[in-house]
């Protein structure tokens, strides 16, 4: 039963009963807005299966998160191959940055990454910490 479907989901005629499914994606979607008000210049953030498919996602920005979030999931992948091809060990995050800004993505758990779309101006060591610990937290729901 997909989320928008839930909504109709009814125990009784008076009280509404969400499934688990969607209860989970709340408590995703709470992260996220907790990691974006407590990172300095992140702007919005999306949380990615390995197919680069939306599993939540929060904040705002002026371009589709959920395709670049497909698209950098993507470039993702390619960096972990080569890294591991190469024997570097593993990838912690990756940045990419343009005009509009930075974009940091961060392996969560297995297959899962978060990608947080950042103001050009933000100081991305800092960021990274946030970031790192809404993975955390991230990876310990989803487990």
């Amino acid at each position: 039963m997909g989320i928008a479907a839930s909504a109709k989901y009814r125990a009784s005629p008076y009280v509404y009963r969400f499934p688990p499914a969607f209860l989970e994606v709340q408590v995703l979607d709470k992260i996220l807005q907790d990691m974006i008000s407590t990172v300095s210049g992140a702007r919005a953030a999306i949380f990615l299966d390995d197919e680069g498919e939306s599993i939540a996602e929060s904040g705002h920005y002026d371009r589709d998160v959920k395709l670049l979030g497909a698209w950098k999931e993507i470039h993702l992948d390619h960096v972990r191959n080569i890294t591991k091809r190469l024997g570097l060990g593993s990838v912690h995050a990756v940045l990419f940055s343009d005009d509009e800004g930075n974009e940091l993505i961060v392996p969560v758990s297995g297959e899962y990454c978060l990608l947080v779309f950042l103001s050009a101006y933000t100081h991305v060591q800092d960021a990274l910490i946030g970031i790192k610990s809404a993975a955390e937290q991230l990876s310990k729901e989803i487990e």
